[in-house]
């Protein structure tokens, strides 16, 4: 028979957890009451850790769709429970509808949906457990998933500019790729008849170009493998969190990248931290939540600093002024929003600031970055012709 983990209030009102073993979770309740104690939530027992979310991975487009659909629901006037059913029946990723239907599960028992949320990290962040929390407690659930949705399109739009900026030097890229292989494959190896009656030592540039167009053509399956296997070796180290951390620090340590996450990492913990305060949370809650979201880690640990001050009593503004980070024009910002109570409104503005920054760094980096991909693209073409001319040149020079 399955156990159920229960919690329950006694008579002195206090808090108790235990397990029972019953065939269901009727049974479970019935067991738990003629202990003389007031079931609070009944759930059953599984071998899963606590924390992880069923159902695998979720995209975090699904969540985002579904809290946006979720809020109107909510505005028409549709009960938590009956949308999330509604919901649940529309979900077409099969991980996230696993997800859905437990939360649905938790609701029935009794418990709070921010506690429902909260053991499925995979698909809800600290961030929406956090405002979940704060409006099911002020009353304003509908309002602050509202404002959940607003912040996930900011972040998703910015996500979505810098990868629509990468498109198209990618696809150029990649087409002068392909050009280079068409040329060393088909065009070099007919070229390569003339040199094979001549005398003379070729050029080192032609001897090489003539390797690689052999490699390609005698060993491209073996060529295919080793990219193949490149490219699962790349994504299984970018998964584990001790390397990837290390490629993160090593990546952001160049100036121009450094200055781009600064701005990306600044833009996101204003918006976040702005969010979490208007909803409600004290700033030591807020912050510890909105820490976890940045990526660049010197500006994490010195937020980290920051917080540790907050926490003696320190003003969050002040604390910043010795960050190296961090501007001083944000510091000088958030010192103002604290002074006039309006820190909420002063993130924002940091926020709205960065994102304008971000967008026109990705325009700058991108005009850039095109001629520059052509010019690579052009400068190893030409060496390749100019590699298969220059025995031409020679043979030329020798008639003379």
């Amino acid at each position: 028979m399955p156990v159920f983990v229960y919690r329950a209030k006694q008579d002195n009102a206090q808090t108790v957890t235990g397990e029972v073993t019953a065939s269901d979770v009727n049974e479970a309740i019935e067991l738990v009451s003629r202990q003389g104690l007031l079931p609070v939530s009944v759930d059953e027992k599984t071998d899963l850790p606590v924390g992880q979310a069923r159902g695998g991975a979720v995209d975090p487009r699904v969540v985002f769709s579904f809290t946006r659909q979720l809020v109107s629901l909510l505005n028409s006037g549709v009960p938590l429970l009956q949308a999330l059913e509604v919901l649940a029946r529309q979900t077409r990723q099969l991980s996230f509808t696993i997800v859905v239907r437990d939360v649905i599960a938790n609701l029935r028992n009794g418990r709070a949906f921010s506690a429902c949320i909260r053991e499925h990290p995979a698909a809800f962040s600290d961030i929406y457990v956090a405002l979940v929390r704060a409006g099911e407690e002020s009353g304003r659930l509908k309002e602050l998933l509202a404002g959940l949705v607003v912040y996930h399109r900011k972040q998703e739009e910015i996500t979505s500019r810098v990868r629509g900026a990468l498109v198209y030097p990618c696809f150029m890229l990649a087409v002068g790729l392909a050009t280079v292989v068409f040329i060393l494959s088909f065009v070099m190896p007919k070229i390569a008849v003339l040199f094979d009656g001549m005398r003379t030592t070729l050029p080192w540039p032609t001897q090489v170009v003539m390797a690689l167009s052999r490699i390609l053509r005698n060993a491209w399956p073996i060529v295919f493998v080793l990219i193949f296997l490149g490219v699962l070796a790349s994504r299984f180290l970018a998964q584990a969190p001790l390397i990837r951390r290390r490629i993160k620090v090593l990546f952001t340590g160049l100036p121009l990248v450094r200055d781009f996450a600064i701005k990306t990492d600044l833009e996101r913990f204003s918006r976040t931290l702005g969010l979490l305060l208007e909803s409600g949370l004290p700033i030591l809650s807020a912050l510890e939540a909105t820490i976890q979201v940045l990526d660049h880690e010197p500006l994490r640990q010195e937020l980290l600093l920051a917080q540790e001050r907050v926490t003696g009593g320190a003003s969050f503004g002040e604390c910043l002024r010795e960050s190296a980070n961090i501007p001083d024009i944000v510091a000088q910002l958030i010192i103002v929003g604290e002074e006039s109570g309006n820190l909420p409104g002063a993130l924002r503005d940091i926020a709205d600031t960065y994102e304008q920054e971000v967008a026109e760094t990705t325009k700058a980096v991108t005009t850039l970055l095109e001629p520059l991909l052509i010019l690579f693209v052009g400068l190893v073409v030409g060496f390749i012709v100019f590699a298969m001319l220059l025995p031409i040149f020679q043979m030329d020079m020798f008639a003379r």
